[in-house]
């Protein structure tokens, strides 16, 4: 072992080869060295001579120097070194060496493994090792090297076990399987069959219980959804881009007021394992000045625009959810006026969409009850592309939601044992999610009333906390006096159209059979059908 000093590299083109540089007297029977830095740290090169370079000195690239943490001109202790096991597999970490790149070029693994094995014959590696790569006319490239299998050869040949085992130091063989990860937040896009697994963060939220959504009688709706728009998320980029596939961008939700299209946006928030998602009330994107609409619009999309460039098809999803999209999407030329801002806003929100510079790392769930209104350009396939109908629940699906917001009070014993959810869902026809909610409140509001004492003033019974019991005669009350569908059939005025039954105007109607007058009895009563429907589930 002898005392050295460090230098720099002489030359770029050694600095690119990995080899710390001697001179051809000093090691001249060696192919290696190891360097003894102080303080029980030990580092292997593989080594070059150049005639530059004075005798006890040796060169190191930047690279090494910083891997190694060494300064110019300190002193190392130095020996040769003779490897006994050969590298198997290596994983690199490969990055841009000017951090600040961004670019859409391709980098296929397959060829720069051939390449690292042409430009670093037989030379050591070591876990934790930086070194510069630079791949054919591309730019250069910083390499760490992650993860290091080794055999050992002499073992081999004399029978013993040859499994590869983990290593932190070997020698590169020709026959090393050589593999590339990209570094995290490198903006570097990997391609081929040498491209090493990515640990892959799950869409799907891992704490999420799909039967503790909250959301009754949309499980139909939910599943379309899912299809259509998560199901090519949930698996890896290398599928979708061997399909070519491109992720759905766009969802729209429509329906009454009440039926829970903004519930459903805000569960599928949740459900997924993605950033907070934007929510945006339609009007807030408006604004007086010239230009600052537009200006809202793209500051919705630059989170997501700068994590596309940056990470490509590793990139997490964006969520971006209008509430009342009607308000901004009118369709062009509709409103009246010559300043065109509702026109310039729906053209801002296409081209985000899916315009000439497209996103596959968002996903706009918009939400409206005047889906007429909307520009159709916006309801094609490529933006607001998968349309699900949030309608009125039926029977089965208001018994889900009666449950759901009755389960509290079962749970605390404050329902009374004469309720019947199922009766209550089959009495409550053409309810929406939002008037069902009314109704529960409705009743308990009945069965507080009864506690409460109306003299010279206001009081409560004392014992209120144990009788207060929510039974059937409140839910009656309040479905017969409180709470009434606002959309779907219109009952009441089929009754008063059939309070008297039929009237003969002529008397050749008294000539119709009583076959025939009990046809047209059950048309009328089904002219449900045919009055302010909106529903054509029912």
């Amino acid at each position: 072992m002898a005392v050295f000093k460090v230098a720099k590299c002489p030359t770029d083109e050694l600095s690119l080869s990995n080899c710390a540089v001697v001179n051809e007297a000093d090691f001249p029977n060696s192919k290696h060295i190891k360097i003894h830095t102080g303080g029980g740290q030990n580092f292997v090169f593989s080594i070059k001579s150049h005639p530059s370079i004075a005798r006890y000195t040796v060169g190191f690239s930047l690279p090494q120097r910083k891997w190694a943490v060494l300064s110019l001109n300190q002193e190392i202790n130095v020996e040769p070194y003779h490897p006994e096991e050969y590298i198997s597999s290596i994983v690199l970490e490969a990055d841009f060496m000017q951090k600040r790149r961004t670019s859409q070029e391709q980098y296929d693994t397959d060829e720069m493994a051939k390449e690292f094995l042409y430009s670093f014959p037989n030379q050591m590696f070591t876990v934790g090792q930086q070194l510069a790569f630079a791949f054919k006319d591309k730019k250069l490239l910083l390499l760490v090297i992650k993860d290091i299998e080794v055999v050992d050869i002499s073992a081999i040949k004399s029978g013993g076990d040859a499994k590869p085992r983990k290593a932190k130091i070997g020698q590169l063989i020709p026959n090393t399987l050589v593999q590339f990860e990209k570094a995290e937040n490198s903006s570097l896009n990997l391609v081929g069959k040498s491209k090493g697994k990515v640990v892959r963060q799950s869409i799907i939220n891992p704490d999420w219980d799909f039967q503790k959504m909250g959301i009754g009688g949309l499980s139909n709706e939910f599943n379309a959804i899912f299809r259509r728009a998560f199901a090519s998320r949930v698996f890896p980029p290398e599928i979708i881009e061997q399909l070519n596939c491109k992720h759905v961008k766009g969802i729209l939700l429509y329906g009454p007021p009440g039926t829970g299209k903004t519930l459903m946006a805000r569960q599928i928030g949740k459900m997924l394992n993605a950033r907070e998602p934007k929510i945006v009330n339609g009007p807030q994107i408006l604004d007086k000045y010239v230009g600052e609409s537009e200006a809202n619009v793209r500051r919705l999309f630059a989170d997501a625009e700068e994590e596309e460039k940056r990470a490509g098809p590793n990139s997490g999803l964006h969520i971006i959810i209008f509430d009342e999209i009607d308000a901004i999407c009118k369709q062009r030329g509709s409103v009246a006026g010559n300043t065109g801002v509702h026109d310039t806003v729906v053209n801002q929100l296409l081209s985000k969409i899916d315009g000439v510079e497209q996103l596959n790392n968002i996903l706009v769930i918009g939400m409206t009850n005047r889906k007429d209104m909307i520009d159709d350009a916006l309801l094609r396939p490529g933006r607001l592309e998968v349309q699900v109908e949030i309608s009125l629940p039926n029977e089965d699906g208001r018994l889900q939601i009666l449950e759901i917001h009755t389960a509290r009070m079962k749970q605390y014993k404050k329902m009374g044992a004469d309720v019947d959810l199922r009766e209550l869902a089959a009495l409550t026809k053409n309810f929406s999610g939002a008037e069902l909610e009314g109704l529960v409140r409705a009743a308990q509001s009945t069965a507080m009333n009864r506690l409460i004492k109306a003299s010279s003033k206001v009081e409560v019974d004392p014992e209120a906390m144990e009788k207060l019991l929510v039974g059937r005669a409140d839910f009656l009350h309040a479905l017969e006096h409180d709470v009434k569908p606002a959309f779907g059939t219109a009952q009441e005025i089929i009754n008063q159209f059939l309070s008297r039954g039929i009237i003969n105007w002529l008397p050749r109607v008294q000539v119709v059979s009583i076959q025939n007058q009990n046809i047209i009895i059950k048309l009328l009563k089904n002219l449900e059908y045919f009055i302010v429907s909106t529903n054509p589930k029912i």
